[in-house]
């Protein structure tokens, strides 16, 4: 798996050219989840000689080398086609679950030389076709176009069944009472050491979504139907002692393992040779595609994949995520600015509800609190309370829909209970956080001592501690509700009222002060008080700049966070050696925002951007430069 991993980073620098390259078409239209990368777009912001001489570049290179025994000086050298697409794929059957890997090669001798020694001794030949098993888990196909690297992995329930597990071997452990049958026990072992041996699966009425679930009834040339030892790093350590369960265990285990690499085998050579029904049959997944994207990542719908997973007893459960379609992600980098869009496919239902529940906006009395050049991050949301209310037994139903009859009649207990009117005048459904500075505070804490006869004694210390200071405001048309429940912790000495400003101290239980402030319709809430003095005298001071205020006001979502202005106000002395390396850090970091606008259609989609600091040549620079510096820092 190793192995697997490294060809995966390497791929990272493979990417898009003509369509007659592209190997999307490879990829089974059951895929339940596809990645790509387009490296001509990397090397256009990254050139690869530069990527070569960079510290990930040499942490890549060097492992090769090292591993190979080669002299790896440029990731040229591994025959990956450096202009062209790599595609990750996930496929489930009810048998099995693939990983699976399509790299364009230019050299497919250059690409061999990725291997030792050992392991090149390994490689089958058959036609064009190079196979290497590293593993049961683990196949290696090649030709001179492309590599297609495949995980299998058994879904263990798929063995549940009796007779299903009785077709390939496979006995339930936990019910052995008889002394171990060495006679079977000699058998299986000769079997699964033989490396050329072949498993003789009987024919199977067991449906499956893939002809690889399908029992193999004879080998297939060149490939070992049962696992080769892996290598001795891989190895597990043996136990000196091995009770008949787990002798019984690993070898049913291996046997397993020689099931799934019969089935891979087959697999992996119909995607090489042949034209399946491929996934760019799915509208849902060529919608994730963007031919400015330089990376994107697609994934069937949610429903789809969490009801897959779902023994069958749990099958009334099955209604969970009804609603929820397809995801989707891309990933830009430009001079300016790393982007990642996403969104996520609703039902008609489902968007409907959300509609009516975005369909508000952040109270515009919130911005004049904000104080742009010195804020560390902030979090808004806007929601729609009554609508919130209003559609959850709805939503509810949808859900669970299951217990139909148990919903409706708790969708009518909320309607009833609950007067969506009133509680929406009390809590609108919109708030702004902000994270303002940094303040050190002297803190107690619960610990013990011993005394002059060795026995424990609880005690309260003291201690100073740098703790962030946070101001939060709600809109609220009706605050008695608020106010009786703040009258009520005065008349238990919980909070004291002073100035129109209400107080609740630090403890050992709350390391905060917090201080509440009912004005002008806001719920102020925060741990300084000369903030919260300011904001009741009006005297308080913002400054929103420009790009603040139109993230805020245009969007139901967002969050921001400036590592600069965290440095600025971080206590550098008090964390030790790795202090100032962290402080350069962030200071050499943009500011970093996520938003979601809500509804757009039948998708609700969130964006997340990272600036480039006016250092920086664009976006893959910068993160590789923060790459090298965060290495530093460890």
């Amino acid at each position: 798996m190793r192995r697997v991993l490294q060809l995966l980073t390497l791929s990272l620098f493979t990417g898009y050219t003509a369509v007659a390259q592209d190997l999307a078409h490879k990829i089974p239209e059951k895929a339940l989840a596809v990645a790509s990368i387009k490296s001509d777009q990397l090397f256009q912001l990254f050139s690869i000689g530069e990527f070569d001489t960079s510290a990930l570049g040499k942490l890549l290179l060097d492992g090769v080398s090292k591993r190979t025994g080669g002299d790896y000086k440029g990731i040229e050298d591994a025959g990956i086609n450096l202009s062209s697409t790599i595609y990750y794929y996930y496929q489930k059957t009810d048998s099995i679950n693939y990983n699976c890997l399509l790299i364009p090669l230019s050299d497919p001798r250059k690409f061999e030389k990725l291997f030792n020694d050992t392991t090149r001794a390994k490689i089958k030949q058959q036609g064009e076709i190079r196979v290497l098993a590293t593993s049961g888990k683990n196949l290696f196909m090649w030709n001179n176009e492309m590599l297609y690297v495949a995980h299998g992995s058994v879904n263990t329930y798929f063995f549940h069944d009796s007779l299903t597990a009785s077709r390939y071997g496979i006995r339930d452990l936990s019910y052995i009472d008889n002394p171990y049958d060495e006679t079977v026990s000699d058998a299986i072992i000769d079997t699964v050491e033989s490396a050329d041996a072949t498993i003789d699966m009987p024919e199977t009425t067991v449906e499956t979504e893939a002809p690889v679930a399908e029992a193999v009834t004879e080998e297939v040339p060149g490939i070992p139907a049962v696992p080769e030892a892996p290598e001795s790093e891989e190895t597990m350590p043996t136990p000196v002692v091995e009770t008949e369960y787990t002798r019984a265990y690993k070898e049913q285990e291996a046997l397993k393992d020689s099931v799934a690499a019969a089935w891979m085998a087959t697999y992996s050579l119909d995607i090489l040779n042949k034209s399946n029904p491929s996934i760019l049959n799915n509208p849902a997944y060529l919608r994730s595609l963007d031919k400015n994207a330089l990376g994107s990542f697609w994934m069937a719908d949610l429903q789809r994949i969490y009801s897959g997973y779902l023994p069958y007893n749990f099958l009334k459960y099955g209604n969970m995520l009804k609603g929820y379609g397809s995801v989707n992600a891309r990933l830009y980098m430009d001079k300016e600015h790393m982007r990642i869009t996403g969104e996520m496919a609703l039902d008609e239902d489902k968007a409907d509800a959300y509609r009516k529940i975005y369909d508000k906006k952040l109270n515009k009395k919130f911005l004049k609190y904000i104080k742009s050049d010195s804020l560390i991050g902030f979090m808004s949301y806007a929601f729609d309370t009554e609508s919130y209310l209003k559609e959850l037994p709805k939503i509810f139903s949808q859900t669970y829909g299951t217990f139909s009859e148990e919903i409706d009649l708790g969708g009518d207990l909320i309607s009833l209970l609950l007067d969506e009117k009133a509680i929406a005048k009390v809590v609108k459904g919109d708030a702004l956080i902000l994270m303002t500075n940094l303040t050190p505070r002297e803190s107690t804490y619960q610990t013990y001592v011993y005394d002059e006869n060795y026995e424990r004694r609880d005690t309260t210390q003291t201690k100073m501690e740098t703790l962030p200071d946070i101001l939060c405001m709600f809109s609220s048309d009706d605050t008695h509700l608020i106010e009786k429940l703040l009258k009520y912790g005065i008349s238990k000495h919980k909070v004291l009222f002073a100035n129109n400003i209400y107080s609740l101290y630090h403890s050992t239980k709350n390391p905060f002060n917090l201080h509440i402030l009912l004005k002008d319709g806001i719920v102020f809430m925060g741990t300084s008080l000369t903030d919260i003095e300011q904001i009741n005298a009006g005297t308080y001071k913002g400054n929103l700049n420009k790009q603040q205020k139109e993230l805020l006001l245009k969007n139901n979502m967002t969050m921001f966070f400036s590592p600069k202005n965290l440095r600025d106000k971080m206590p550098v002395a008090e964390m030790g050696n790795k202090g100032e390396t962290i402080s350069k850090l962030l200071g050499n970091s943009g500011n970093v925002y996520l938003k979601s606008s809500g509804i757009k259609g039948n998708y609700i989609s969130a964006e997340l951007i990272a600036d480039v600091p006016n250092n920086q040549e664009n976006a893959l620079k910068y993160f590789i430069s923060l790459f090298n510096d965060a290495t530093k820092a460890r």
